[in-house]
């Protein structure tokens, strides 16, 4: 029972527990006055008996001492009744256990004088003056456990030692049977203990279920009126005769309407169960639609409905329990609907294209009933993408998955799994593969036909486009959706290597395409660790003095089974990877040192005076690219100046503040920057004002003809006449000839590149190029 209430205590808060312990200590008190008196009468006897012994010395300063231990004990009694209020209760308890601790010393000590008399009375009576003190401390001290146990410690042991060790095997038994008594006592406190602590846990519960009767009411009035959910009460004719607030907000109808509502006239039957299963003592419940009788209103609803029972528990009537589900109900769909729908186009995503897929597949092992999968992927999009916005890039994807719905029959699917990839999943195609991948190709024609439809954008030219198809037909039991779909990739990537804007139907060896892109950009994974990128450099010559001023740096791959791979065979894999951003930190590391170390050797006749690095878009547009460049430019020596750093512009033209910011940061630390392949992109005018560069490249398909063709020779005049309007220098890509290296020169461009001098070299040879000038330097390419 002690340890129960233990339990109780404990889960009491920390205030009531506090109050548990000042009632103990409150008892205590009040139980120790009232054995003041017989206290005294106890001392005041063994003085008389003691009178006239030769103890009589010790007994006196004993008397003394338990004098002053009452009178201190009722100045303590006293001061507790007058300042009970001024201390906590942690003080009144610590005085109180330092008034018994004493008392219990003094009263113990009356022990050794029992066999300082021969007369048995005596000895007698001392024994029973201490029993008696013993056996009322136990039920006086009792609200204190503890100090209870402590009292009779320090009373019954100086008994127990004079009995135990006073000679003799009948004292011993009588020292064991102090002993004995000793336990019986504690027992007794602890029964004591137990039902003080019972009758004072008890009452904080009765005080606390006294204060919640008298809040209950306040509260079910509060719950009722102010609960979030809607409230009503009807009788056994299904009337209702009382509502809350929050029922008639729901409805949309004041109180008036709303008491007095006979629920057998509601128009909408589906409450109807739930409203009469209380009358039968048990639960209602409906969850869905419900439209309202009154205002029409087109609801989801929880309904909950219980008995409601009389003062002799007879039924009564019904309680409901209303909540408008209605905005849950609908941002549930939305998240659903956003779970399986793409956020831009509005069609199925890759996670219900798979589900529809496997579905469809279940079918054709029933029915045999063949399927195909068609990958698309809108040819160059990155770059309109990218030259354009993604508004516009966005635009072309919403105006793509419409007319791809367009052309398909209800029952297919067209889904975005991203970016510009479209799957359109054609069921029921029967259990002929011959016609089945017919009818796949009559619908890719159709794709090709509605998707060259040239797309309209705002303020801009039509913009035209094209899309290279996969087809995939399901051949095998064992296939799942990601066999179909990786099938479909395949072939769609085997119509983009094939010249875009065709189609594909997926074959074995196409694997081998893909196993040999896996094995390249795995391979490329480990170049760098093992060393096998190198860079070659193409001479930069100055038209007007024949001389080699600079070189662009070109990257090479010695792969020790491919052999020399060029960029056009790794960059896009590098890009698409990811590590295209360690391999360009590299190669402009090394063409940095490699520069500075010319410089510093001073070769031959020549001093060149730049180095051009390419930098990719998925490169340039890392947060932290500027600060790769300084730091490079910093750790190699080389002077910022002499650096060129080559952009597309398809890499400058999206997010057009955010790259004028990076090229302006580039431009303070002294770098230079060129535009590659200027003029083959969509508005390299728009933007050559706005940005910093300080050369302009002419690419190497307005070269190549100038000769032969009236309209590139004008454009190369035109860029070159651009230039010189904005101070930039110029660069022409691809000179091969003679002829072609005299027409630029005519026409005031400063510098050029290409075979005329030399192809791209590794750095023996392009050190040896140091030494002649540019009338030598074409006759040994």
């Amino acid at each position: 029972m002690f340890f129960r209430k233990k339990d109780f205590l404990s889960e009491l808060s920390p205030d009531e527990q506090d109050l548990i312990r000042f009632e103990q200590v409150a008892v205590a008190y009040k139980q120790a006055f009232a054995s003041i008196f017989l206290l005294f009468l106890g001392a005041l006897i063994t003085l008389f008996l003691f009178y006239k012994t030769p103890t009589v010395k010790w007994v006196g300063i004993w008397f003394t001492l338990i004098i002053i231990s009452l009178i201190w004990r009722l100045w303590v009694l006293r001061e507790y009744r007058t300042h009970l209020k001024n201390e906590s209760t942690k003080r009144w308890e610590k005085r109180f256990y330092t008034v018994m601790i004493t008392s219990a010393l003094l009263w113990g000590w009356i022990s050794f004088f029992i066999f300082q008399t021969a007369n048995p009375l005596h000895q007698f009576f001392l024994i029973f003056l201490i029993s008696g003190i013993a056996s009322i401390a136990s039920g006086t001290l009792a609200s204190l456990f503890g100090l209870s146990i402590i009292f009779l410690t320090l009373l019954l042991t100086p008994l127990f030692i004079v009995m135990f060790f006073h000679g003799g095997f009948e004292f011993q038994m009588m020292g064991v049977l102090v002993i004995t008594f000793f336990i019986l006592l504690v027992s007794a406190a602890r029964r004591i203990h137990t039902n003080i602590m019972s009758a004072l846990i008890s009452k904080i519960f009765h005080q606390k279920a006294t204060q919640a009767l008298e809040l209950s009411e306040e509260h079910f009035q509060t719950i009722f009126k102010e609960a979030p959910a809607g409230i009503f009460y009807y009788n056994l004719d299904l009337v209702v005769i009382d509502s809350n607030t929050e029922m008639m907000q729901i409805l949309r109808i004041d109180r008036d309407r709303m008491i007095g509502l006979d629920l057998n006239k509601l128009t909408d039957s589906c409450l109807d169960k739930a409203l009469n299963l209380p009358f039968n003592g048990e639960k209602g419940y409906y969850e869905g639609t419900y439209t309202t009788m009154i205002q029409k209103l087109h609801l989801w609803i929880t309904l909950r409905t219980s008995p409601m029972y009389g003062s002799n528990r007879e039924i009564i009537g019904g309680v409901a329990i209303v909540t408008d589900i209605t905005e849950r109900v609908v941002a549930e769909e939305k998240v659903k609907h956003q779970a399986y729908y793409d956020y831009l186009t509005d069609i199925p995503n890759r996670v219900l294209l798979k589900d529809r897929i496997e579905q469809s597949l279940a079918h054709y092992r029933r029915h045999q009933s063949i399927i195909a999968v068609m990958f698309l992927d809108l040819d160059n999009f990155k770059s309109i993408n990218d030259s354009l916005g993604h508004h516009i890039g966005d635009m072309i994807l919403i105006e793509t998955a419409s007319r791809l719905s367009s052309i398909c029959r209800e029952g297919d699917t067209v889904s975005r799994l991203g970016g510009d990839e479209f799957v359109i999943l054609l069921g029921e195609l029967g259990d002929d593969p011959h016609i089945a991948a017919t009818h796949a190709e009559i619908v890719a024609e159709k794709i090709h036909a509605v998707l060259s439809i040239p797309f309209e954008a705002d303020q801009l030219e039509p913009i035209t486009t094209s899309t290279s198809i996969g087809i995939a037909l399901v051949g095998s039991e064992d296939q799942n959706a990601d066999d179909l779909l990786k099938f479909a990739d395949t072939a769609m990537y085997q119509a983009k290597k094939e010249g875009r804007n065709t189609t594909r139907f997926y074959q074995e060896q196409m694997d081998q395409w893909i196993k040999k892109r896996l094995f390249m950009e795995n391979a490329l994974r480990n170049a760098v660790k093992n060393n096998e990128l190198e860079l070659y450099y193409q001479p930069v010559i100055e038209i007007g003095t024949k001389k080699i001023i600079g070189a662009e740096a070109l990257l090479r791959w010695n792969h020790p089974e491919l052999g020399l791979v060029m960029p056009d065979d790794m960059i896009s894999i590098a890009e698409e990877s990811g590590l295209i951003v360690p391999i360009g930190e590299w190669v402009l590391r090394e063409a940095c040192t490699q520069f500075v170390r010319w410089r510093a050797d001073r070769l031959g006749k020549s001093h060149i005076e730049r180095i051009a690095v390419n930098v990719s878009a998925v490169q340039f547009r890392q947060s932290d690219f500027v600060d790769k460049v300084i730091r490079i430019v910093a750790e190699s020596g080389i002077v910022p100046s002499m650096l060129e750093l080559e952009l597309t512009e398809s890499m400058i033209i999206d997010k057009i503040d955010t790259v004028i910011e990076k090229m302006n940061r580039l431009r303070t630390a002294g770098i230079a920057l060129s535009m590659d392949d200027f003029g083959t992109g969509y508005s390299s005018l728009a933007y050559l004002k706005r940005l910093p560069f300080t050369t302009l490249k002419i690419d190497r398909s307005f070269v190549r003809d100038i000769m032969l063709d009236k309209d590139d020779a004008a454009l190369v005049e035109t860029i070159l006449s651009i230039a010189s309007i904005f101070n930039l220098d110029v660069i022409a890509e691809g000179v091969e000839t003679i002829e072609q290296f005299n027409f630029l020169e005519n026409h005031g461009c400063a510098y050029f590149q290409g075979y005329l001098c030399s192809k791209p070299v590794q750095v023996p040879t392009f050190e040896e190029l140091l030494s002649y000038d540019v009338q030598s330097c074409h006759t040994r390419k």
